[in-house]
C-alpha cells in the first residue's frame, strides 16, 4: 500500500465527518442571521407601538444574537443608549411635563431610528432614519382603542382599590313591583 492509498483511504473514512460539522457550522450560521432578521422585522414593524409585548421582546433579544464585533458593535452600542435613554424618566410633577414628554419621545424616536439604520445595514437593507421614522403606518383608531383601554384599566383599578367609588346614577322610571 502506497502514501495515496492510505491518504485515499484516510480522505474517505474523514470527509463525512467533515461534510456534517462544516453543514452544522451553515446551520448556526442561518439560525443566528434568522434570529437577526425576526428582530429587525418586529422592531420595523411595531415601532409604531413600542409598548407591544412583540416590540420589547425584540428589544430585549439585541443582546444575544448581536455581537460586540464589527458592524455589530456600533447596533449593541446605540441599543445601549436607547435603554439608556428609558431610564431617564420625565417626571410628571414637572410644570413643563408635556413639553418634556414631547422632547423625550422625539429623542426615543430618533434613537430607535438609528438603531433600525444601523441594523438594516448590517442585514443588507438600505433604509435612512427619515423612512423609519416617517414611513409607518398608525389608524387612529389604534390609539383611541389603546387610550380607552389604558382609561378603563386605571380606573378599575382605582375602583379596587378602594380609591374610587364605582359612580352609580339613576336612569329612567323605576316603579314599584306588582302585587299579585
Amino acid at each position: 500500500m502506497t502514501i495515496s492509498d492510505g491518504l485515499m483511504i484516510l480522505a474517505v473514512l474523514v470527509a463525512p465527518f467533515l461534510a456534517v460539522f462544516a453543514q452544522s457550522k451553515i446551520d448556526q450560521s442561518r439560525e443566528k442571521r434568522g434570529q437577526k432578521l425576526w428582530i429587525f422585522r418586529t422592531l420595523m414593524a411595531t415601532r409604531g407601538n413600542k409598548i407591544s409585548l412583540e416590540h420589547v421582546q425584540a428589544l430585549n433579544s439585541i443582546d444575544l444574537f448581536f455581537s460586540q464585533k464589527g458592524k455589530e458593535k456600533q447596533i449593541i452600542e446605540k441599543w445601549t443608549e436607547y435603554l439608556d435613554h428609558f431610564y431617564t424618566p420625565v417626571k410628571e410633577d414637572n410644570p413643563d411635563f408635556r413639553v418634556e414628554l414631547t422632547a423625550w419621545s422625539n429623542k426615543a424616536d430618533e434613537i430607535l431610528a438609528e438603531l433600525l439604520s444601523l441594523m438594516g445595514h448590517c442585514l443588507g437593507y438600505d433604509f435612512d432614519k427619515v423612512r423609519i421614522k416617517k414611513g409607518i403606518y398608525v389608524p387612529k383608531g389604534h390609539g383611541e382603542i389603546e387610550l380607552d383601554n389604558l382609561i378603563i384599566r386605571k380606573g378599575m383599578v382605582a375602583v379596587m382599590s378602594g380609591k374610587a367609588g364605582f359612580p352609580v346614577s339613576p336612569f329612567g322610571k323605576f316603579s314599584e313591583p306588582e302585587k299579585k
